[in-house]
């Protein structure tokens, strides 16, 4: 057994959550993945917010074979999952879409440099990263013009500007020849089964190319840095809605910010299911959920011309209850928080 290096690295990282790490992930290579690893004595250090993969010095003659391979290179595939099962309310809406994934693609990066570099196009992840996965034989749209085969159960499908912004790793494809959609069928009909007893809601996929020249500067220096990649998922936002019920539905109830940079409208009164009444107000713009919200709203009552604190600090938006309400004519994202007293 040789020296161990860092070969690269990959972190998750989330707004919602206060040190804006993404905890709770898990990175696992495809079969294939776990092949070449084994092969190459590779290891992997596992974190809570990702992963990090490193090669043994004695067998940097192996690796470099496999890197010097034009037509099957040194490419790790992870497929990567969350704890959160409430993943998708907690994170923005556009980076969801149905018969598409998530796929981050580490030669859509600058190669030239080692370093800390982000996977996504955009600032953060947005719906630039999703690609289709091919979900039957009638799939193909008028712009689904190469195929990657991520593993032996998942095919991804890309449109032309996908394709033509990296070419690399996709092979184009006519969706009129039959041969290629009935294979591809075959391929979507066997990723099913083998993934029916998937756990963990799938955050999305990660495939990291190590090249010749990296391998060979990670090599020859060993206190080189290696590529550190990372992606940032942003919070949803949603519109905060208090619903006053029991004590805390006082005519003359209102909200207020301590920090004074968020406003309620006051939507007067509502019945309820169970047939009690609730004064309604709901927050005048979109605000962002946090594991730990640092809102500090109060429940303000005038009595005699003057405002006294009915209650000091109210409940803050919960990932759990989001709710689409139409308020005001426009379709939102609302968070309902009940206050009763």
């Amino acid at each position: 057994m040789g020296q161990y290096r860092p070969m690269f690295n990959i972190a998750l990282e989330h707004t919602y959550f206060d040190d804006g790490m993404f905890p709770g992930v898990s990175l696992t290579p495809t079969a294939d993945s776990e092949r070449l690893m084994l092969n190459n004595n590779l290891i992997t250090r596992k974190r809570t917010d990702g992963i990090t993969v490193f090669f043994d010095n004695d067998y940097i003659e192996s690796l470099q074979l496999y890197a010097a391979d034009t037509e099957d290179p040194l490419r790790i595939n992870f497929e990567c999952d969350s704890e959160h099962n409430n993943f998708q309310n907690f994170t923005t809406s556009s980076v969801f879409e149905e018969n598409k994934i998530l796929f981050f693609d580490s030669t859509n990066t600058d190669g030239s440099t080692f370093g800390k570099k982000y996977l996504h196009v955009d600032d953060v992840v947005s719906s630039k990263d999703l690609v289709k996965y091919f979900n039957g034989s009638g799939e193909f749209g008028e712009d689904q013009v190469s195929v990657m085969d991520f593993s032996g159960t998942r095919k991804l499908i890309f449109d032309s500007q996908q394709t033509k912004s990296n070419p690399y790793g996709k092979r184009r494809i006519e969706s009129s020849d039959p041969s290629n959609t009935e294979q591809l069928k075959k391929n979507m009909l066997a990723s099913r089964r083998a993934l029916s007893d998937t756990r963990h809601s799938s955050l999305g996929l990660f495939s990291i190319l190590i090249t010749p020249d990296e391998l060979s500067a990670l090599h020859r220096d060993g206190t080189q840095p290696y590529n550190d990649y990372h992606v940032r998922f942003q919070a949803r936002e949603t519109y905060w809605k208090y619903y006053l019920v029991g004590d805390a539905n006082q005519p003359s109830a209102y909200i207020h910010d301590v920090d004074g940079k968020i406003e309620f409208e006051d939507l007067g009164e509502e019945l309820l299911s169970n047939g009690s009444s609730a004064r309604i107000f709901i927050s005048k713009q979109a605000l962002p959920l946090r594991a730990r919200a640092k809102q500090k709203f109060q429940l303000l009552v005038k009595k005699n011309g003057r405002s006294k604190v009915y209650v000091r600090r109210l409940a803050v938006a919960s990932a759990k209850r989001i709710n689409k309400q139409i308020v005001n004519g426009n379709e939102l994202f609302v968070s309902e928080i009940y206050i009763n007293f």
